[in-house]
């Protein structure tokens, strides 16, 4: 058995392997992350007269650079699997207590780990459930922008016009960025006619807000604090950041749109018939999760969410431990937020919140026993495609999945 291990970098790896009894038989060799390195790879293997099927090739999960070769490996028949770093940082520690650390030698030593741990071939997600873990991702990070954004604003306004936020029950509704957007400081408002500052109030608001709103804007605008030095500095700065959250916005909404389709016909779209979990957290969790038949039981797929306690144990010392946090943070997050809402909504999860509270757990620890306990019923859905229901069937026997 050959055992191949790939130190996988953003312009370049390094593979070597070892064979079945850590004799090395091909040292470590650069090649490109180009379609000619890839070749170059394939070559140097079959010159050492490697067979894909009694070889085994180990690459870390560095980034998002280890997808095209293994894309690559796995179209052209080689069994793949793809390593946790954590492993292979543990296994360094094993291997040698000196601060030796080459793309050389990590080459060897991944492939050395495949070698110990004998490691089954992973595999790449389906193209739908890829599609939807992606731009479920990529709408979070746009809300962190968001987010972001949101802060700036709130900072710029309170030096420029500090009165403003209190005008408004939330600074950042579309009343409030339509007029920043077109009165960006508190002098533009202040010189504006009272109609064009009505005018604006009711078309973003769709007539709730008018006359009188304008009137509080006005009068807070004449007498404001705000400061003066750099004022047409801050005002541009408003103006394009109220622009840029309203197109970025706009972006987020585009893409639930696209993700509630994409859920349709998936295991996932039975995800939003749980009380507290919709389109969003729905694609987050079916995107993360994959083929749910790949958990067994709910405690490996609390395991792969980082969710499940560490241990730590020495001597008479037997603590109870942390959440591992040794997972996909995605998911993660995704079962805290479904966790939250569901037992404010569901009374089988309130009650299991409630008991755990009694007993003096800190409000985090209940909700993530909250999640842990949803984390079987994501599972149960999910395998038998068919919508959640409060009440357990009358056929329903505990324990049917492990079976």
């Amino acid at each position: 058995m050959l055992n191949i291990g790939i130190d996988i970098a953003k312009r370049s790896h390094v593979a070597g392997a070892v064979d079945e009894r850590g004799k090395v038989v091909i040292e470590s060799f650069q090649f490109n992350n180009t379609a000619d390195g890839f070749s170059k790879f394939l070559a140097r293997l079959a010159k050492a007269g490697a067979d894909r099927e009694e070889a085994l090739v180990g690459m870390e999960a560095t980034g998002h650079y280890w997808i095209a070769l293994f894309d690559f490996l796995c179209t052209h028949g080689w069994k793949v699997a793809v390593i946790n770093p954590i492993q292979t940082d543990a296994f360094r520690k094993v291997e040698t207590v000196r601060k030796l650390k080459t793309d050389a030698s990590d080459a060897l030593l991944i492939a050395e780990l495949v070698r110990f741990k004998a490691f089954e071939p992973s595999a790449m997600a389906d193209e739908a459930t890829a599609g939807i873990r992606d731009l479920a991702r990529f709408r979070m990070s746009l809300t962190g922008e968001c987010t972001a954004l949101k802060n700036q604003l709130r900072a710029l306004m309170d030096r420029a016009f500090p009165e403003y936020e209190r005008l408004f029950s939330d600074m950042f509704c579309a009343s409030s960025m339509a007029v920043l957007k077109a009165f960006p400081a508190p002098e533009q408002i202040a010189r504006t006619d009272i109609r064009t500052i009505e005018r604006t109030l009711k078309e973003a608001s769709r007539g709730r807000l008018g006359r009188k709103k304008a009137d509080q804007l006005k009068a807070a605008a004449k007498s404001s604090v705000g400061v003066s030095f750099g004022a047409k500095s801050l005002a541009f700065q408003v103006k394009v950041i109220a622009e840029t959250l309203a197109f970025i916005e706009g972006q987020v909404d585009a893409i639930e749109a696209e993700l509630d389709e994409m859920l349709e016909g998936t295991q996932g779209e039975w995800l939003k018939t749980i009380p507290g979990i919709d389109t969003v957290l729905a694609s987050l969790i079916a995107g993360e999760i994959g083929d749910a038949n790949r958990f067994a039981t709910p405690k490996q797929l609390v395991a792969y969410a980082g969710m499940d306690a560490s241990k730590h144990q020495s001597g008479e010392s037997d603590p109870n431990g942390h959440m591992s946090k040794r997972g996909t943070p995605y998911l993660r997050y995704a079962l805290m937020q479904a966790a939250e809402c569901a037992r404010k909504h569901d009374p089988y999860f309130g009650d299991h919140y409630a008991k755990a509270a009694a007993r003096g757990k800190h409000h985090y620890v209940a909700v993530s026993g909250v999640a842990r306990k949803l984390a079987g019923v994501i599972l149960s859905v999910m395998k038998e495609c068919r919508a959640y229901e409060p009440v357990p069937p009358s056929h329903h026997q505990p324990g049917h999945l492990r079976v």
